[in-house]
């Protein structure tokens, strides 16, 4: 990806590849269960702040990590690299899956985090708006489940997938597999959610098919600091399809805590 340096780190023997830009205080962007639409959106970000977006663990050009079998063990591999990248104190924005890393990582890190934002950020059981299962999604429609403007879903969806593509794709499902197979949400997570103490944005997208934007407010009244912002025209994607997503992330970012 244009616009990004790269640099990697052995974390616990596995090649770890973190995407870095921008120069100012750091910003840290933790991705969902798939990186085929880049993190371009995130330079944006770079123009205020030095932002790292790492592959998690079996996603991108990071290296397979088979012992990772639940997130608090992506935690711990996200201590040593934060470690690594000498970065004691930094802003952290989550999606999806990475969102719920990001809230998991909150609830005993805080200290660590200036500001939060936690973008459709999957976690929590709400039963009364239940997350879809993206293991019964057909690969082929995927997108059209993360993607909400029609213009860059017809462009993606027009290109026919390339073998590399395909095998990254099953790569990066079965790795998010490992974690949220049996289930895509923390029983325990609602009772410690009170501790993450710092500011925190929960954006969702109005036309959201996996996890219904009800589920914002949930995440409103466990975070003690959250300010809850719902788009009307943006999907699951946010900030992958929707400037004004990338754009509040960015105000949010900047806020003096």
């Amino acid at each position: 990806m244009s616009g990004f340096e790269r640099e990697h780190f052995t974390i616990g023997g596995i090649d770890t590849t973190v995407l870095v830009a921008g120069e100012g205080p750091p910003l840290v962007f933790w991705h969902g269960a798939g990186t085929f639409t880049g993190f371009d959106f995130a330079l944006e970000w770079a123009r205020k702040f030095r932002v790292y977006v790492p592959y998690h663990p079996g996603f991108g050009e990071s290296a397979v990590d088979e012992s990772i079998t639940a997130m608090h063990d992506y935690v711990m591999h996200y201590l040593d690299l934060l470690d690594a990248l000498g970065l004691e104190r930094f802003r952290l924005v989550g999606h999806s899956l990475g969102g719920w890393l990001a809230a998991t990582f909150a609830t005993e890190h805080a200290h660590r985090i200036e500001r939060l934002a936690l973008l459709s950020p999957v976690g929590l059981r709400v039963p009364e708006h239940p997350t879809i299962d993206i293991f019964k999604i057909p690969p082929h429609e995927l997108p059209g489940y993360l993607i909400s403007n029609p213009a860059l879903l017809q462009q993606m969806m027009s290109a026919p997938p390339t073998v590399d593509m395909i095998v990254q794709q099953y790569r990066e499902m079965t790795s998010a597999a490992r974690v949220a197979w049996t289930r895509t949400y923390d029983t325990t997570l609602p009772r410690w959610l009170h501790r993450v103490r710092v500011p925190t944005l929960v954006l969702w997208g109005r036309q959201d098919r996996m996890l219904p934007a009800e589920q914002a407010a949930v995440w409103g009244r466990l975070l003690p600091q959250a300010q809850v912002q719902v788009l009307e025209s943006s999907g699951h994607g946010l900030v992958i399809d929707d400037p004004a997503a990338v754009q509040a992330v960015k105000d949010f970012m900047t806020l003096a805590h």
